[in-house]
């Protein structure tokens, strides 16, 4: 037993002693110079530097995986895995309580369709409906020489110690007076239209501000409109009801945007309060340029002595027609009106008609001169008439009876000439002028009636104007035999307009 843990002591022994010799001899050996080792001196080949040193392949031992992190250090997934979520079964009762509590919610839902379905057809009601108003509370003070005077007595002489501008009382129970206030128009303008028709209602409240008698009515305007479209840039609107003479364009603009605040002395004689009762068909073209109206109306206008109790008195009907087209800024148009007017004797029981016509030519402009003034507008008219006078301002500007009712009448040829000039100041101030000449009957030398009107306008809000009109009116329309009346009429009119639209 000792000799054999003798020899394995001394076989260990040798072994040790053979590999420390033989480990001693590698590193006192000579090293053989390699290929790719640097010479001693350091001088290496530039191009062997260059190259890249060789790497060992990649390690084909499976590594241990590690969760990955963030930069952090805080893991970005979790180390456990997710477990999937429970399956929850349900019984046949459950289903059954899902089942109703949807069959109810598609029931409130269908209910809730049905109230709003009903809801937007009262608002599309609503949506075509449209309502306007304008109030013209009016100051007005007025000047008169002695042959202008309200207070002239049958023989043109004023009452002896009255002067021309005294207040004294009338006949019928009222006064001379002509200075006061009071409510010029008070309208209320509704509109109901869709794409097929229009209904438009006009009212003033108050109808007694007009230049001639009471007109007996409180309705302006009462349309009727269905609408036709041809093609894409062609369609037609045809109206019946009372509605504005489409004579002119003076006639055409309503109060509620004129800054004037009466119409000129012709319309007034010719066209009191503008509208008559027909039918007219408005056809618009060539994108909006072109506009084409042609009316059939009574003839009988609102204003004279019977438009209520009777609307026409003789049977024919009056034709309009009205052409206007657009180049830019600029608008061209010519109008022409014919008919049948009449004249009644109401003590004689006589009756005379006879013809009358009227011809129109106007041009209107609009253009911002000055872009840091504002825009400047312009507006001409010029019309020859026959018998297109009513009376009721100068009762013999209509034709007589004749002598034999089976005779013609005498034709009264007139003439107008309307000018106005608007100019902007910014948003809030607007300056005018405007030159009006009527005359009834140019065979009567010297019977006209020239009026100069100037225009200031103080813009407050969209819905809120003050206007502001001095007009000068030199008067000498006279009856046949009779001498120039050479009236003069200065008057100052101050209206504060409100209005919503």
């Amino acid at each position: 037993m000792r000799r054999r843990m003798v020899r394995r002591l001394l076989s260990c022994s040798i072994v040790a002693l053979t590999l420390l010799s033989g480990r001693a001899f590698a590193q006192d050996a000579p090293k053989e110079p390699q290929p790719d080792d640097p010479p001693k001196d350091g001088w290496q080949d530039p191009a062997k530097a260059a190259e890249p040193p060789l790497l060992p392949p990649p390690s084909t031992m499976p590594r241990a995986t590690t969760p990955p992190t963030s930069t952090s250090g805080t893991d970005v997934v979790p180390s456990t895995p997710a477990t999937a979520p429970p399956i929850v079964t349900s019984d046949r009762a459950t289903d059954a309580q899902q089942d109703a509590r949807i069959r109810a919610l598609e029931s409130r839902v269908a209910n809730d369709e049905r109230r709003i379905k009903k809801l937007e057809e009262r608002f599309t009601f609503f949506k075509n409906l449209k309502f306007e108003s304008f109030i013209q509370p009016q100051f007005l003070t007025q000047s008169f020489n002695s042959a202008a005077s309200p207070n002239r007595q049958p023989d043109g002489l004023l009452p002896e110690g009255i002067g021309a501008n005294d207040t004294i009382a009338r006949p019928d129970g009222s006064t001379t007076n002509g200075t006061f206030f009071r409510l010029r128009r008070t309208r209320l303008r509704t509109f109901y239209e869709t794409d097929a028709m229009r209904l438009f209602l006009q009212l003033d409240v108050l109808p007694l501000g007009g230049p001639g008698p009471g007109i007996g009515t409180i309705v302006r305007n009462a349309e009727t409109t269905g609408k036709v479209t041809w093609t894409k840039d062609i369609r037609t609107e045809l109206t019946a009801g009372m509605f504005f003479t489409p004579f002119r364009a003076e006639l055409l603009e309503a109060s509620l945007y004129r800054p004037f605040i009466e119409r000129t002395w012709f319309i007034q004689n010719c066209f009191p309060t503008e509208r008559d009762i027909g039918v007219h068909a408005k056809t618009i073209a060539l994108d909006e340029n072109l506009v084409v109206d042609l009316s059939i109306v009574n003839g009988q206008r609102l204003g004279e002595r019977y438009f209520v109790q009777l609307p026409d008195l003789n049977r024919t009907k009056d034709f309009i027609a009205y052409v206007t087209y657009k180049l830019g800024f600029i608008t061209l148009g010519a109008s022409g009106y014919l008919g049948r007017g009449q004249v009644v004797d109401g003590t004689a029981l006589r009756f005379k008609q006879f013809g009358k016509w009227a011809v129109n030519y106007q041009a209107l402009a609009s253009y911002r001169l000055l872009r840091k003034i504002g825009e400047t507008r312009f507006i001409g008219e010029y019309t020859l008439t026959r018998n297109m006078d009513t009376g009721v301002i100068y009762p013999f500007a209509i034709p007589r009876i004749p002598a034999s009712i089976s005779d013609s009448v005498v034709n009264l040829d007139g003439r107008a000439l309307y000018l106005r000039l608007e100019q902007d100041l910014g948003r809030k101030f607007m300056l005018g002028y405007r030159y009006d000449l009527y005359s009834p009957d140019t065979n009567i030398k010297n019977n006209a009636r020239d009026t100069h009107a100037f225009l200031a306008v103080v813009k407050f809000s969209k819905n809120l104007r003050w206007m502001n009109e001095l007009a000068w009116a030199i008067d000498n329309v006279h009856a046949p035999g009779t001498l120039p009346t050479s009236k003069h009429i200065v008057s100052y009119s101050s209206v504060l307009q409100a209005m919503f639209y």
